[in-house]
């Protein structure tokens, strides 16, 4: 997708350019930060590279200002290039930070077999997606398979914690790869290594577990990403000190953790061989 704009992209009565090209870049990035935010003001209700003219009702200037009003500090409905918004915008979306993942070395991996049924990309699954009614933001991808089924180790590593109670009745694993740490969550109690032990690249780990006490689906690996950069336990229980999402929103974890997802769509093309 490209992530430029050449020309302005709002009201036409603002003057703004809308050159089909760039409006539809716009929308893209709208309905990607509305479903990453879970907030469905942000939807332009189509990709269509239009803008309604006046005196209808445009419903991308519409999800534009809903936007401006959640993350900058003036609404007008224009998204101008190299603005304000439209930074903003790239970073609600995802599309900021993202990781130069297509050259990591071959040694890296898919933690399963097969894909799941459900992508990690749309919620709840997705990264950033709304939990407790809102108040914190996922913290992971979360990839459906049943309970039992083997988790392999997605690169070469050492146990540093783990396993340990995690999360409605299940444990964790964090291994550290090297260029980052990974937390294997909701797994179950008996896995197949422990702090201290070295693991490779598609070895088996541990078995996916069982949430109790919470809607279905519930059988799934939660996984978790850390740059390292920063130290101390995973988990944060002062938001105030939490990575956070864009609109404020805290992880309630550790201020380097990072969105699996651009590596997840990358490892997919490597699956674990069964």
């Amino acid at each position: 997708m490209n992530l430029e704009i050449s020309r302005s992209v709002g009201p036409w009565e603002k003057k703004a350019r809308n050159l089909r090209a760039d409006v539809k870049v716009v929308q893209r990035l709208l309905k990607r930060a509305a479903q990453a935010l879970q907030a469905p003001q942000l939807y332009p209700k189509a990709v269509d590279g239009r803008i309604a003219r006046p005196p209808e009702t445009s419903n991308t200037v519409t999800a534009i200002e809903a936007f401006q009003s959640l993350f900058t500090s003036s609404v007008d409905g224009l998204v101008e290039p190299d603005s304000q918004t439209w930074h903003a915008l790239l970073e609600a979306a995802g599309e900021l930070d993202q990781p130069d993942v297509s050259s990591e070395s071959r040694g890296l991996s898919f933690p399963f077999p097969t894909l799941p049924a459900s992508d990690w990309i749309e919620p709840p699954r997705a990264f950033a997606s709304n939990r407790s009614n809102g108040a914190r933001a996922h913290a992971g991808c979360d990839l459906y398979f049943a309970k039992g089924t083997w988790i392999y180790a997605i690169a070469d590593g050492i146990v540093t914690r783990g396993p340990y109670p995690f999360y409605c009745e299940t444990f964790a694993l964090e291994v550290d790869h090297g260029d980052f740490l990974a937390r294997y969550g909701e797994i179950q109690a008996v896995t197949a290594v422990k702090e201290g032990d070295r693991v490779r690249a598609g070895q088996q780990i541990a078995r996916v577990g069982h949430l109790v006490g919470i809607q279905v689906p519930s059988d799934m690996l939660h996984l978790e990403l850390y740059d390292k950069s920063a130290s101390g336990p995973l988990t944060i229980t002062d938001a105030a000190r939490s990575k956070k999402r864009p609109d404020g929103t805290p992880f309630m974890r550790r201020t380097d953790l990072i969105d699996p997802t651009p590596r997840l769509n990358q490892w997919q093309s490597q699956l674990q061989q069964a």
